[in-house]
């Protein structure tokens, strides 16, 4: 996942302390930052949505409601150019994970609620608030926080004993992340998978290891407890630590990948097949993580130029560049260019 270096662009329209609270996650010191009022909206920001209804009040009565809400959720994601990673509808309240491409969130969620709203009331013939409150949103800093968001939102129909089997509920795209799928979806679950693994089926089962072990986890909902996410969190990347990295050779933790790229740069200009490899590597796990072109120039202090060559390259054996790469982030020091 992208770090949140363009947090520098959208300072000038926040209050004090929205920006310091960016300082902190452009220090890489705030992982996740719960906002009820006041949203930050920027280009590549990760949000968890989350929305209620009012009271005891349901938000779906019939499976129409869920599909003209997921019609609309998809109609959105295109108007506002959102990309939506995962969702769940539950019976009085809803869940979502997207990333934003522009400074456009408030209007996008005015937008989604306000028409479900409308069409709602209308249906069953009623006036008032369909939704209780503003929505919530949750700004994602760091990968972890983005899988844990993912696995939670996902468990929300366990928790809630309306199944057993979360990829089983209609109403989520978990269904996406445990199973074969192949027809066409609004939906990037290949971007959260490719985090675990380059290989789908791997990656998928990691996923449903991921949520066997995190349905264990007892925390407060987040509408009691906002810090809720955060212990669900620290307690599934014990978890992701030890399966993750046991399991998908390909994976580095930011420890891991900040040291292979120190350690890479001090080495000059790259000749060597195993060099050149190891910075084709470094580019997959950065774009892995939602970087941009541009975002891994800068990251890497190369030229786009060099980014579509090296890509360009046939790759060597994988497993031996993984293991190359993270022996020598364990010495990562600062300096040079690549």
């Amino acid at each position: 996942m992208p770090k949140i270096d363009i947090v520098k662009n959208v300072k000038l329209r926040m209050d004090n302390g929205q920006m310091d609270k960016l300082d902190l996650a452009d220090k890489q010191k705030l992982k996740r930052l719960f906002l009820a009022r006041n949203k930050i909206s920027f280009p590549g920001a990760i949000c968890h949505i989350t929305q209620r209804a009012t009271g005891r009040e349901p938000l779906f009565l019939e499976e129409g409601d869920y599909l003209y809400m997921l019609h609309l959720l998809k109609e959105k994601a295109e108007k506002f150019n959102f990309t939506v990673f995962c969702y769940s509808l539950m019976p009085n309240h809803l869940h979502l994970l997207i990333r934003l491409s522009g400074d456009n969130l408030s209007m996008a969620m005015k937008q989604l609620y306000g028409e479900y709203a409308t069409g709602f009331n209308k249906k069953y013939q009623r006036k008032g608030h369909v939704f209780g409150a503003p929505f919530r949103q949750a700004l994602c800093f760091d990968e972890s926080y983005f899988l844990a968001a993912s696995t939670y939102i996902h468990l929300n129909p366990v928790r809630a004993n309306l199944i057993e089997d979360p990829g089983k509920y209609r109403w989520s795209s978990c269904k996406l992340y445990v199973e074969d799928f192949s027809k066409k979806t609004f939906v990037d679950y290949k971007f959260i998978l490719r985090i675990l693994s380059n290989d789908p089926s791997v990656a998928q089962k990691i996923y449903k290891e991921m949520l066997s072990k995190a349905v264990r986890i007892k925390v407060q909902e987040i509408w009691e407890d906002p810090m809720g996410l955060v212990s669900f969190r620290n307690k599934l990347m014990r978890f992701l630590l030890r399966v993750v990295k046991g399991k998908s050779k390909n994976f580095l933790d930011e420890q891991e990948l900040e040291g292979a790229i120190a350690e890479l740069k001090m080495k000059g200009r790259l000749r060597s097949p195993q060099t050149l490899e190891a910075r084709k590597f470094l580019i997959e796990q950065l774009q892995a993580r939602g970087y941009t072109v541009k975002m891994v120039a800068e990251k890497l202090t190369i030229s786009r130029q060099s980014i579509y060559h090296t890509l360009k390259k046939p790759q060597l054996n994988k497993i031996d560049i993984v293991k190359n790469v993270k022996l020598e982030s364990i010495k990562g020091k600062k300096g040079g260019e690549i």
